[in-house]
């Protein structure tokens, strides 16, 4: 009788912690509106131009941020004829930042920095959320982007780096920073 006693105690005890382990869970979906599941990315317009025109720059940033949307599983990337939300961007500047020179005086060290404005439309409430952020490569790492020339490394590998992680802080912008009570 007391063994059953017991068994009831423990059994008991065990429901009640799971229960308070399962309400305490903190939660990873993103802050977004229950109706917004979905997400166009048109090819980004490249404003370059106008100092240094970087060729294909706006195509891999949108292929970056295409990719980050799919990896973090947040928002489903379609169509624009589906979609809830529509982000369009621009490259607005594309920069090479001598960080080290070596003895000789010529770049050792070097940082791909890509700006761009982003812009986020709701589809089914006809206005924009986020109009003309600016987001860059170096928000969240000031090390992203960095080549070390003299290491062997080049510019691409600075560009790849620098492109993947702008896709990343675009994607966060749109799912983690949601701007509250508009």
């Amino acid at each position: 009788m007391v063994f059953r006693g017991m068994k009831i105690a423990v059994a008991c005890c065990m429901a009640l912690t799971l229960a308070v382990l399962t309400s305490c869970a903190y939660s990873t979906k993103h802050a977004l509106p229950p109706h917004m599941k979905t997400i166009a990315i048109p090819v980004f317009k490249n404003k370059t131009f106008v100092t240094d025109y970087n060729r294909q720059v706006e195509v891999d940033v949108t292929e970056a941020a295409r990719n980050a949307f799919i990896q973090n599983g947040e928002l489903t990337v379609v169509g624009r004829e589906t979609a809830d939300l529509i982000l369009e961007g621009e490259i607005t500047k594309v920069e090479r930042n001598v960080l080290r020179s070596d003895r000789f005086g010529e770049a050792a060290e070097v940082r791909y920095l890509i700006k761009a404005r982003i812009s986020v439309y709701d589809v089914k409430e006809a206005k924009y959320l986020i109009q003309n952020e600016l987001v860059s490569n170096t928000e969240k790492k000031v090390e992203n982007g960095v080549y070390n020339i003299r290491r062997g490394e080049n510019e691409n590998l600075g560009k790849n780096n620098a492109t993947d992680e702008l896709g990343k802080v675009i994607a966060h912008a749109i799912t983690e920073r949601w701007p509250s009570g508009k």
